[in-house]
């Protein structure tokens, strides 16, 4: 559910935000009101990892935001370059790389690992519950954290949601 029915809304965003047409507009507020209401993202997630990334572009500010919005993976990387007008996944990543991000692949575990954390905050449901919600393996998502953050959940549970935004954005900076 977290994935399949959201795929379309997630290129939606990208492409609307890559071609420079939806950058604040009424609709992108919608997409996301939709989003929040469905309980991926809190607007101050968003609004915190702007506030930490603030020299990203349009389009890589468009990639994040599709992939917290949405939770996570937000398909392959060709069809994600499509989308936002590049020729091939190899362009994609040099993009990424020029902006200061990981490749795709851990930009989709930050974004898994941020929501995650943020809903757990919000509900005070643990790993495995928001893990069986989103009908992914609780498994895999605790091997997620520990592969991203290096720390296991309890950790990172432990230190929190502004903890977790700052070694982000320690990361983008490398």
């Amino acid at each position: 559910m977290c994935y399949d029915i959201l795929r379309q809304d997630r290129y939606d965003i990208l492409s609307s935000w890559s071609s420079g047409l939806v950058s604040t507009s009424g609709s992108l507020q919608n997409v996301r009101f939709r989003f929040e209401q469905r309980g991926l993202v809190t607007r101050s997630v968003l609004q915190a990892l702007r506030q930490s990334l603030p020299e990203l572009s349009v389009r890589a500010q468009a990639i994040l935001d599709a992939l917290l919005l949405t939770g996570g993976p937000i398909g392959n990387a060709d069809e994600l370059a499509s989308h936002l007008g590049l020729r091939s996944r190899f362009d994609l990543a040099r993009f990424l790389k020029r902006e200061g991000l990981p490749p795709l692949h851990n930009l989709a575990g930050w974004a898994s690992v941020l929501v995650w954390l943020d809903s757990a905050e919000r509900t005070g449901c643990s790993l495995c519950q928001l893990a069986f919600r989103c009908r992914r393996d609780p498994a895999a998502c605790y091997r997620t954290v520990r592969r991203i953050t290096g720390l296991p959940w309890r950790e990172v549970r432990r230190h929190g949601s502004r903890w977790l935004l700052q070694r982000f954005a320690e990361k983008c900076r490398v």
